[in-house]
């Protein structure tokens, strides 16, 4: 067989294998206290070409021979000493152990056919076994390589030693370094997943030694610094890079640093003493040169290195920016809101408020206790135990001030995302300049009532007077006749010149005269009543039954003046026996104002009219009156406004705008029913009237 490597003679190759076992013998041999070796008394399972080798090699072989054994069987590793010839010379225990076969056994003492036993078992690989056997001997003879490791199939790693002998074979030893593999394959796998999560990190992380030099980074400190891999790797210092970061402006000097001008050493040392070895963990942000917000985190650890940590805040912020932008426009949009707005907690601790709010309460910005901040504080405790807002309502409460004023406020809950309630919202608008003003028309509307009911019996008293005018007239000229008439037969009678004609003539005009004056004065004292009972029923506003036809025609004969003077009639159907319990002086007001408004606003002057009120008790317990009239009708665009208070279409001519208004406000109020107007097709207006009969 062809070697590759030069041989040398056998007994060189005897000569090295007994400088080895001398050497082994000396390092396990253990001595006594007289110095003499102690040796066990028997060495089993010794491989069989041994004690041929060792009677060949020791100056006493019975001697040599154990102590070898010994020495070699106590070693960790696997040994063999092959000669030039491939012979095996020497083979202790733990080799076989390590291949996995029985102690002792040895297919020969050629080294040959134990590599080529091995080769068809596996122990090398799949392929030619002779061919892999070959390769295997040239390898250990040539100890080449000298040092390398061998993956056993069952996944175990020998490291595998070779040492040419100067007789021309080899030692060669076999370490199991199967778990010390695993441990630095499983330490070479914790570093590369370190390695990637640190390169995966969203911050740039740098570590320093004891002397301020970087001993480890990621790529995105890399970034953040804008220093290069080359540079790092020559383990820069830290006061390098800041300087290199200042000098390329991508470290701007803190506000309120001193003016270093361009002195760039001045400037570094003076980051260094701020920054550059704090006695604890110490964090602070910083603008960079291209546009980014850095947050600089500085561990200091025990062997005085640090650890340095970059995190890109540019994007919180902006966030940050954006927030505070918002809150401020929120906040001066509250401010500007002429309403109490405060938010507060569940605890009812307030949170925010406005400046009306903080107007409102002065320096405590608390209402003042007392029964209206408990009912607050109890709408705050059903607003977070129910969930829902409270709708506005009214109420009154004091300010800083101690003055009562009139909100309208409501409550609305926050919740998080569970529907939980947070905080709750109030709104409080001051209303007492509304209620005031409220007031005052309320005070405005009832004087120009009064006014109006005044007017009414204006024209009722001068409409009485005209009427009344006209009996009293006549039984004033009866009475004048008859004075005549009496002063002439009292002359006649006193000549005694008096006849029976004369006397007669005098019994016929007294008699004449009386009826007449009767009649006339019947027909005073009855529009006097007419006129005291609706003038004292509009003034008092007493509750009372009346007939309702009855009283309408009294109402009517108060209004003949005003209707006289045009050419519309007003017609009735309106059965007799209607008894309402009711106030006939409001009724008596509305009933005068829907014909004085027709009279205004439905006929021209001189128009012929037709006006037309009716009443029925439908349903039971209830009167429903109908006026219609054939005048103009009512524009459907104002149709809407016709009850509004002091709406007209004929202010310039002396109406008020109250007519229609004051109706609604009597009819819904005092008389506790409606007035509502008719939708219809045609000429003319509408009117239902719904009032109870008690």
């Amino acid at each position: 067989m062809s070697r590759g490597c030069d041989t040398l003679t056998s007994t060189n190759a005897r000569q090295d294998g007994s400088r080895l076992l001398q050497w082994l013998v000396r390092f396990r041999t253990r001595v006594t206290t007289d110095g003499a070796p102690t040796l066990p008394a028997q060495i089993p399972d010794l491989p069989t070409n041994l004690s041929v080798t060792a009677r060949t090699i020791g100056t006493d072989p019975s001697i040599g021979d154990d102590l070898s054994a010994l020495a070699l069987e106590q070693m960790d590793q696997g040994v063999i000493l092959v000669d030039a010839d491939l012979t095996v010379k020497v083979i202790n225990g733990p080799l076989y152990e390590l291949f996995g076969l029985p102690r002792g056994f040895m297919p020969g003492a050629d080294y040959a056919q134990m590599v080529q036993f091995l080769a068809r078992n596996g122990e090398y690989g799949p392929g030619d076994p002779e061919a892999i056997a070959a390769r295997q001997l040239e390898r250990a003879l040539c100890a080449d390589p000298p040092l390398y490791e061998h993956r056993r199939p069952d996944g175990g790693v020998l490291e595998v030693r070779t040492r040419r002998t100067t007789g021309g074979g080899f030692i060669r030893t076999y370490t199991d370094v199967t778990e010390r593999r695993r441990a630095e394959d499983d330490l070479a796998k914790q570093r590369h997943l370190l390695r990637l999560t640190l390169e995966n990190m969203g911050q740039g992380i740098v570590l320093l030694d004891r002397d301020l030099r970087y001993i480890a980074w990621n790529g995105l400190a890399l970034d953040i610094l804008g220093v290069s891999e080359e540079d790092m790797r020559g383990r820069p210092r830290l006061q390098d890079v800041m300087r290199h970061q200042i000098a390329g402006r991508l470290v701007h000097m803190p506000a309120g640093s001193p003016d270093f001008g361009d002195d760039l050493e001045a400037k570094t040392a003076y980051l260094m003493e701020r920054i550059g070895q704090p006695a604890r963990e110490f964090v602070y942000a910083r603008p960079q040169g291209d546009g980014r917000f850095i947050e600089v985190r500085v561990v200091p650890l025990p062997d005085g290195g640090q650890v340095r940590t970059f995190t890109d805040i540019t994007g919180r912020v902006i966030a940050d920016e954006a927030v505070r932008q918002s809150r401020e426009i929120l906040t001066g949009v509250i401010d500007a809101i002429p309403a109490l707005i405060d938010v507060k907690d569940r605890d009812g601790t307030v949170r925010l408020t406005n400046r009306f709010y903080r107007e409102t309460y002065g320096p405590a910005e608390v209402p003042p206790p007392g029964p209206p901040a408990d009912r607050a504080a109890a709408l705050d405790r059903l607003v977070v135990e129910s969930g829902q807002g409270v709708p506005f309502h009214e109420d009154r409460a004091p300010d800083g001030d101690g003055s009562l004023r009139d909100w309208l406020t409501t409550k609305m809950p926050l919740t998080d995302e569970g529907g939980e309630v947070t905080h709750i919202v109030t709104v409080a608008l001051d209303i007492t300049a509304r209620k005031r003003a409220e007031a005052e028309l309320r005070d405005a509307q009832a004087s120009l009532i009064q006014a109006e009911k005044l007017a009414s019996l204006a024209q009722l008293v001068a409409g009485v007077a005209h009427e009344v005018n006209t009996p009293i007239g006549v039984t004033l000229t009866a009475i004048s006749h008859l004075g005549e008439e009496v002063g002439r037969i009292r002359t006649l009678f006193e000549e005694n010149r008096i006849r029976r004609s004369d006397f007669q003539e005098f019994l016929d005009v007294a008699w004449e005269s009386t009826r007449m004056i009767l009649s006339n004065v019947e027909r005073a004292t009855g529009l006097i009543q007419s006129f005291k009972q609706v003038a004292s029923d509009q003034a008092s506003g007493e509750r009372r039954p009346f007939d309702l036809a009855t009283y309408v025609d009294e109402v009517l004969l108060s209004l003949r003046p005003r209707l006289r003077r045009t050419r519309v009639t007003v017609e009735l159907d309106i059965p007799t026996g209607l008894i309402v319990d009711g106030y006939p002086g409001a009724f008596a007001q509305v009933l005068s104002n829907l014909i004085i408004n027709a009279l205004v606003h439905a006929y021209d002057e001189g128009e012929t009219g037709r006006i037309l009120l009716s009443a029925r008790e439908q349903p039971a317990g209830w009167i429903e009156m109908h006026y219609a009239d054939d005048g103009k009708g009512i524009p459907a665009d104002i149709r809407s406004r016709i009850f509004e208070p002091f709406f007209t279409t004929k202010r310039g001519m002396g109406a008020s705008g109250l007519g229609l208004s004051i109706c609604a406000n009597i009819m819904t109020g005092t008389m506790r029913g409606s007035i509502a107007l008719e939708d219809g097709e045609g000429k003319g207006t509408r009117f239902v009237l719904r009032f109870p009969v008690a």
